[in-house]
């Protein structure tokens, strides 16, 4: 369904956009309201492609909005991407919550043991490694949303077991672990789909603005959700904060039905096989993708434990759980000025760059963060490292779906939510080095890293900068 004609060519963004194999580029191309599905379908940004379409079967894709929206909202004018958007809020906002709620509920029921509370994070992502290039092509073959729907109600199902638990008082720590083995599970398979889904609901030209708006919305919950959580958590019981949980995904659940069934971009005739191998044979060979997945291996391991690792500064900062959930909260701020900042470049052509200085910011803020004795400035330091590392994922997800071709974004983001996977070891490592050293020494060593990688990177490699 076409909202209106608005024309856009490769000229007019003023720069040389990436085509995907089997796709040519050419300035002058147009898209608009004749915009047909199928090979030879025109596109904006210069390119054209099988399975580019302006409309999907079911009306999942639009040229663009009617009216016209400030650029950092232009997404929002895609009816689909906007039912799309308010139940992920949602469902994000329930992930948020969660991600509070588990690792300190385990925490408190070991006695504050660093151990137990590393051990819980690496029974939740220790899953992905080994079922995400399935998730991936599971995503590739069927509905995104209806994999989003059957997750949320198990989701729920989860947190619902948790708080009987609590009620009960039969609940132990290694019990939060095994549920937090089952709760990787699934999100093993909402990862992918959830940024999959998002190509087949805009175009091109609107890629980076819908990823950054996904984005934005991920971190509005996660500055409100974590606070009211560890509120609620520390006020009224854990087992309210798991209610509150439950009540977010099952909302979410609802509101996901209002997503067009056929999200997913898959074009009718296939170019390539819908094996889970083929999915490593691409990210392989192709050089962008592959030097992308390297900078997702380094940031999501070294850097992606930082805030579920945040109740180590319980300990060095001398607080509770409310001031950890104040913590998130400043966190989320930072990241929503990130993703809001992505959001609005619009098409900018030297992402490549950009994503270096995001993640070097946000090495640099957690380096901060763990030399700093003072509650107050390690709260306004959570802003630079909730800008970097929020900025980072707006800017690498669009990447990584406007260098994949259509067929292969839900096996490529598979790829990248992979390197989830190996997080167990490194936050294994990182809890280790906080028991031997102190939780202040670890969490500075996983910043140094992600700085020390962004500047070998800007100095030394010229694939990334060079990626438009």
């Amino acid at each position: 369904m076409a909202e209106g004609p608005q024309s856009t060519s490769g000229a007019e963004q003023g720069g040389e956009v990436p085509a995907s194999a089997g796709m040519t580029e050419g300035a002058g191309t147009t898209e608009g309201a004749g915009t047909t599905q199928g090979a030879g379908t025109t596109e904006g940004a210069g390119t054209t492609g099988p399975g580019r379409a302006g409309t999907t079967e079911e009306g999942a894709r639009t040229t663009g909005p009617r009216r016209r929206w400030p650029r950092t909202f232009d997404a929002l004018g895609v009816p689909a991407y906007r039912n799309y958007f308010i139940a992920m809020t949602f469902y994000l906002g329930a992930m948020q919550a969660t991600m509070l709620a588990r690792p300190i509920l385990a925490y408190d029921l070991a006695d504050r043991a660093p151990i137990v509370l590393g051990l819980v994070l690496a029974a939740n992502n220790a899953p992905s490694l080994v079922l995400s290039p399935y998730a991936g092509a599971l995503a590739d073959r069927v509905s995104m949303r209806n994999i989003l729907i059957v997750a949320a109600a198990l989701m729920a199902a989860f947190a619902s077991i948790t708080a009987i638990g609590i009620v009960l008082d039969v609940l132990e720590w290694w019990h939060v672990l095994v549920i937090g083995v089952f709760q990787g599970t699934v999100m093993v398979f909402i990862t992918p789909s959830r940024r999959a889904i998002i190509g087949g609901l805009v175009d091109e030209r609107l890629l980076l603005n819908a990823t950054g708006l996904h984005t934005m919305s991920h971190n509005a919950t996660r500055t409100l959700l974590p606070l009211v959580a560890g509120i609620i958590f520390a006020r009224a019981g854990p087992e309210w904060a798991y209610v509150l949980v439950v009540v977010l995904y099952v909302l979410a659940l609802g509101l996901m039905f209002f997503t067009p069934v056929r999200g997913a971009t898959a074009p009718r005739r296939r170019n390539r096989s819908g094996s889970t191998l083929e999915g490593f044979r691409y990210g392989w060979q192709a050089p962008e993708i592959r030097t992308l997945l390297l900078v997702g291996f380094v940031v999501t391991v070294f850097g992606q434990p930082f805030q579920n690792l945040l109740p180590l500064a319980q300990d060095f900062l001398q607080i509770e759980a409310d001031g950890v959930g104040l913590l998130f909260t400043l966190y989320g701020l930072g990241s929503l000025l990130g993703s809001t900042t992505a959001a609005s470049l619009g098409d900018f052509q030297r992402k490549g760059l950009l994503l270096v200085g995001f993640f070097m910011l946000f090495g640099a803020g957690v380096v901060a963060f763990a030399a700093s004795n003072w509650y107050l400035l390690s709260l306004l330091l959570m802003l630079p490292a909730g800008m970097g590392h929020s900025g980072r994922i707006v800017v690498h997800l669009a990447m990584l779906q406007t260098y994949s071709e259509p067929e292969m974004r839900g096996r490529v983001q598979a790829l990248n939510a992979m390197m989830g996977g190996l997080m167990p070891l490194a936050i294994l490592g990182i809890t280790g080095l906080a028991d031997l050293f102190g939780g202040r020494v670890a969490l500075g060593a996983t910043g140094a890293v992600i700085l020390s990688y962004g500047l070998w990177e800007l100095l030394f490699s010229r694939t990334l900068r060079r990626l438009r």
